[in-house]
């Protein structure tokens, strides 16, 4: 992808809605041209959304190719999650690491086969395991809402291209993405969405941004300066305390009578997005801080 585009991005005053408007415009055009290509990225089901969503959290979407699909297959609709034991969904989310994940994801999916699926930003978080960050995703990927959604890698772009300082709050990022978000023609909320993750993982890089492609560098005020936004880094897995536990459960839960090893996630299992309230509601950098679990570099959507 090294197609140039040669609209001007007005620098005077980068919130004015024609800047808004361009930096959309050239954003989707990049995107239209070619992307990485990931399973969750043909589907507008709000589960299976929500699958991929929470299997990314502090997971990295390579290994998430890969196991997403077989997943889909074994539980290919929320019912059919429900009704599955937490023994066969903790035997089919192994490797993933962060199990909880996948028993909150059980409950949302016995919950939605009940009742549906909530409608709004604020009523999906109501559901488990789906903080700030997962709930604004599913409205935009699943519903097509205009909604803003902050990972590391938007966040990292965000900061750069609008010369806002690395500190900015939370709240400041995820108005200015809402802006964007909700700029012009919003009638295909989600290949926006993606757009604005993939951007940030392949062009925006946190160490070696690739200015000379960059779709919207024209006013950019980080422009050739490797301006780098401090991304939190995620832990090795292989060896980690998480590896061990998930190592643990694996086995209790292929013992009889895996009690144990439910008691041990729901335990560990509090609050949304990650189940890791205690952390700051998620493990996804939720906007600023929370966000998509502080996806690896490169990594996204």
């Amino acid at each position: 992808m090294t197609a140039r585009y040669p609209r001007r991005v007005p620098a005077d005053n980068p919130t004015a809605d024609s800047t808004l408007r361009n930096i959309r415009a050239a954003l989707l055009g990049w995107y239209a041209a070619g992307h990485r290509d990931f399973p969750w990225r043909h589907t507008v089901d709000p589960y299976a959304v929500l699958v991929s969503e929470v299997m990314l959290q502090q997971t990295q979407a390579t290994r998430v190719a890969q196991r997403f699909p077989g997943f889909m297959r074994r539980f290919p609709t929320a019912d059919a999650l429900a009704a599955a034991s937490e023994g066969e969904v903790l035997a089919a989310w192994s490797g993933l690491g962060y199990n909880r994940r996948a028993l909150a994801l059980r409950r949302t999916a016995a919950i939605v086969t009940a009742g549906g699926w909530p409608a709004g930003v604020s009523a999906l978080e109501t559901l488990p395991g789906i903080g700030p960050y997962t709930a604004r995703a599913l409205a935009s990927l699943a519903f097509g809402e205009p909604e803003g959604v902050v990972d590391t890698n938007v966040r990292r772009w965000l900061v750069r291209r609008f010369g806002v300082e690395p500190a900015t709050a939370a709240r400041d990022l995820q108005v200015l993405a809402d802006q964007l978000a909700r700029t012009g023609d919003t009638a295909d909320a989600a290949s926006w969405t993606h757009a604005t993750m993939e951007f940030g993982a392949a062009v925006c890089t946190s160490r070696t941004p690739r200015c000379a492609d960059c779709p919207i560098a024209v006013g950019c005020p980080s422009r050739e300066k490797a301006g780098l936004v401090p991304v939190p880094r995620q832990a090795p897995f292989r060896g980690s305390v998480r590896a061990r536990r998930g190592a643990v459960l694996r086995a209790l839960s292929r013992a009889a009578g895996h009690s144990l090893a439910m008691a041990s996630a729901r335990r560990h299992c509090p609050g949304g997005d990650g189940c890791a309230s205690a952390a700051g509601r998620g493990w996804r950098l939720q906007s600023a801080g929370e966000h998509r679990h502080d996806r690896p570099e490169g990594e996204d959507h």
